[in-house]
């Protein structure tokens, strides 16, 4: 009986050589996604246009994604983190740097660092999501979702900043996360290097505004 549980269980156990073809061709597909959906939004990209960009199948990108939704915030969520799959903003090493950094003046510098770094990856495709927004439904959510989880973000940057600033906190802990997500939002990353600047004269505007409408 030994015997047969184990082979039943190797069977069903997917190798290590299946796992890592699994794991390229979602990369393929992610990869070819996120260009599309920069170049031609989430309406003009078609499925069986990111298929063939990734050298796969149209229904493989179903069977991995289900749908364009899911491929869309799978993109996103890849280029805000800047990992492949199963992460998050909260466990990235990045994010836990700046609210575990003991001086304000050098978290606000960390935030700037880390703005730009998510916005270089995410920008265009953040701006995909923005427009399909009024569009759709689920998109409008999604959306939504990230706002708001960009403001909960900011309240846990500010109430770290305000506990090591003290006195020289000119805002109160949600003013001061207000500041943060509003200073920090994609459209401004957005405007000034539509403007001409480049992501590093965007990160030192941005430490140079927070700096001072934060701390005294």
């Amino acid at each position: 009986m030994l015997y047969y549980t184990q082979m039943s269980d190797a069977v069903k156990r997917p190798s290590p050589l299946r796992t890592e073809q699994a794991a390229q061709t979602r990369a393929r597909v992610l990869d070819a996604a996120q260009r599309l959906f920069a170049e031609q939004g989430f309406a003009g990209a078609r499925i069986e246009t990111i298929a063939a960009a990734a050298g796969v199948a149209v229904p493989t990108v179903y069977k991995v994604f289900t749908n364009k939704r899911n491929l869309l915030v799978d993109v996103l969520n890849r280029t805000l983190t800047g990992a492949n799959e199963n992460a998050t903003v909260d466990n990235q090493s990045w994010w836990t740097e700046q609210l575990a950094e003991p001086d304000p003046e050098r978290q606000l510098k960390l935030i700037a660092r880390n703005a730009r770094q998510i916005y270089e990856r995410s920008a265009v495709v953040l701006e995909a999501v923005r427009a399909a927004a009024p569009l759709d439904r689920d998109i409008a959510k999604a959306w939504d979702q990230i706002s708001a989880d960009r403001l909960a973000r900011s309240r846990r940057s500010a109430t770290q900043l305000l506990a090591k600033a003290g006195r020289r906190a000119r805002l109160n802990v949600d003013e001061t996360a207000l500041t943060l997500w509003s200073l920090t939002g994609p459209e401004l990353y957005t405007s000034l290097t539509g403007a001409g600047r480049t992501a590093a004269q965007y990160e030192r505007w941005l430490a140079n505004i927070l700096t001072p409408a934060l701390l005294a």
